[in-house]
């Protein structure tokens, strides 16, 4: 692979990594170990408080979520990561970095690198992204939100048929997580296997239209002088 090529790819894979991951976000509540706090005693108060601004980032209300944070003094390791997920989706991405760091000190580590490498992913810093994601799986291999994320880093490094075992791993230990399902079409689009792409997505109830989105997203992963081939006609 060239450089031109490595960057023009890299470019592409901010754009669908941003969508892919925001809508991974929102597929599940309480994505990762969220709902864990390490064994720390809360208070009926702060454990009202944080089960809200929970609710608050799962309906998509993150800067609502970041003012109920702002004077949180739980000091608990999940409402830190309650912290880095708003921050990172209201765009403020070196604090959310900065906040996920400091949560992989915790004993939250898994969730931690996890964030890490999502806003390295987004900046383009695929192989470091890759190594903080690798960490994450392998403190954390039945979590499936993190499988299907690692998966989609191995997507984006076309590494397809590793890809493909994540996917599916995550869909075994998440029936019908909705994520995974299309990032594993996706991959079959891209590894040229689209007769079990099209039955997966059948059998799985995606429409056309949702389907013809996912073969476009999937040709944003292919290199230009072969995009083609991997084109579901």
């Amino acid at each position: 692979m060239n450089n031109s090529y490595g960057n023009f790819s890299r470019r592409l894979f901010t754009v669908v990594f941003g969508l892919t991951i925001a809508a991974c976000a929102s597929a599940g509540k309480s994505s990762y170990s969220a709902s864990l706090d390490c064994g720390k005693s809360l208070n009926q108060v702060q454990t009202v408080k944080l089960d809200l601004v929970s609710q608050l980032i799962d309906e998509g209300n993150y800067y609502s979520a970041l003012a109920h944070l702002e004077n949180d003094d739980s000091k608990s390791p999940r409402a830190l990561w309650l912290l880095a997920e708003a921050q990172r989706k209201t765009g403020l991405l070196s604090e959310a970095y900065n906040s996920y760091r400091d949560l992989s000190l915790s004993c939250m580590t898994a969730s931690g690198h996890a964030g890490m490498a999502k806003i390295l992913a987004t900046r383009g810093d695929l192989d470091i992204a890759h190594q903080h994601m690798l960490k994450a799986r392998k403190l954390a291999p039945t979590n499936a939100d993190i499988r299907n994320d690692y998966g989609f880093i191995l997507l984006a490094m076309q590494d397809f048929k590793a890809a493909q075992r994540e996917f599916m791993t995550a869909l075994q230990l998440a029936p019908g997580h909705p994520v995974a399902l299309r990032n594993m079409i996706m991959s079959l689009v891209l590894d040229g296997d689209s007769r079990t792409a099209i039955r997966m997505a059948k059998n799985n109830g995606i429409e056309d239209a949702e389907f013809s989105s996912l073969i476009e997203k999937a040709n944003h992963f292919a290199e230009p002088a072969v995009a083609t081939r991997a084109v579901i006609k």
